[in-house]
């Protein structure tokens, strides 16, 4: 490599200026800190020089990553479990960057409110469909009741005192609190718990102001779940990533008999799921190019295949074992992302 700017010898020292270690005059950087051996000043010109070889230096990294992603499925992950790891990103740290840039990318073009109007658009047509198939009479009969016992509902209102409330044990009392303060909330629109709270005659708590508002947000969401919708995929990056090292445990059952350790099987988690959000990623733009949904489908089936691939090059098994193997993931993969996804949703119930 050629040396230039404050690489130049001419610029070297015999002492580190970060930590005094004694330097020779062949010593480019210091071989206790790292620092480079320079006495030149900082210049403009260095600071941008080396600004953009260190932007090069990764872009080769980033370049044989994913390269070794796309064409060498399961190979890249056996590369670096083994030792050779210079020339590829830290794959904990690639995973975060793309991911990061798949969820800016998917937020972008996904429009939340065009599929709750799609949603609500074929539950209307359907209901319309049921509605001319039925008597009309029945039909008028039916909305009736209905539209009489949702005035009722309307017209109920439920109070529990806080001396009620005190001689019920904690499960029951905590539910008729609840629907004391969402019918509360029903009928006086009152946003300040506090307020809310001197009106009931409730005592006045961390609790029972956390209740209060919380059912208020159950209400506004049961109107216009939209805003859960969007925050719990603003949150999925983050969940996702919490997520992952369960489903390597799992991997890591499934090989027990394998030479590899926990570590191992979770860069292979880290760079398959990588890999995932690469092909949604473009499979998305592709489908805002050409206004349809052929794309994400297409990709969805690329990534499963090169998911056996990867099973069969990094664990390096026969097809029938890494056929059994592959579904097995597959079924304990949608088992913990469903009960993930449970737990996601009650649990933002409660924090957004």
């Amino acid at each position: 490599m050629k040396e230039k700017g404050r690489f130049l010898k001419k610029y070297r020292g015999n002492e580190c200026l970060n930590c005094h270690v004694p330097l020779d005059v062949i010593d480019r950087y210091c071989h206790n800190c790292g620092q480079i051996n320079t006495t030149k000043k900082l210049s403009f010109k260095d600071f941008f020089n080396e600004f953009f070889a260190s932007i090069f230096s990764y872009d080769s990294r980033l370049r044989h990553t994913v390269v070794g992603l796309l064409f060498r499925p399961g190979m890249i992950s056996k590369d670096y479990i083994e030792g050779r790891r210079i020339k590829y990103a830290n794959p904990f740290r690639f995973y975060l960057s793309v991911s990061i840039l798949f969820f800016i990318i998917s937020g972008l073009f996904i429009d939340f409110d065009t599929i709750i109007t799609k949603n609500n658009d074929q539950d209307n047509q359907a209901l319309a469909v049921n509605l001319s198939n039925q008597d009309q009479q029945k039909s008028t009969t039916t909305n009736d009741s209905i539209l009489k016992s949702d005035n009722k509902d309307d017209n109920d209102y439920v109070y529990f005192s806080e001396k009620q409330l005190d001689t019920m044990d904690m499960f029951t009392a905590l539910n008729k609190r609840w629907k004391t303060y969402k019918s509360h909330y029903k009928k006086t629109e009152q946003l300040s718990a506090s307020i809310a709270l001197d009106s009931l005659k409730h005592s006045k708590n961390g609790y029972t102001k956390y209740l209060y508002k919380r059912s208020i947000r159950t209400k506004n969401l049961n109107e216009n779940p939209m805003e859960l919708l969007k925050f719990v995929f603003n949150k999925l990056p983050f969940i996702i990533f919490f997520f992952l090292p369960f489903f390597a445990l799992t991997i890591w059952i499934i090989y027990i008999r394998r030479p590899f350790n926990y570590m191992e099987h979770l860069v292979f988690i880290f760079h398959t799921q990588t890999m995932f959000f690469i092909l949604m990623g473009i499979a998305i733009l592709i489908d805002q190019i050409t206004k349809s949904e052929v794309a994400s489908s297409i990709a969805m089936f690329i990534f499963l295949f090169y998911l056996y691939k990867a099973m069969r090059n990094f664990y390096q098994q026969k097809r029938a074992k890494t056929i059994v193997k592959f579904l097995l993931v597959n079924v304990l993969f949608f088992i913990l992302a469903s009960i993930g996804s449970l737990i996601t949703i009650i649990g933002s119930m409660f924090i957004f």
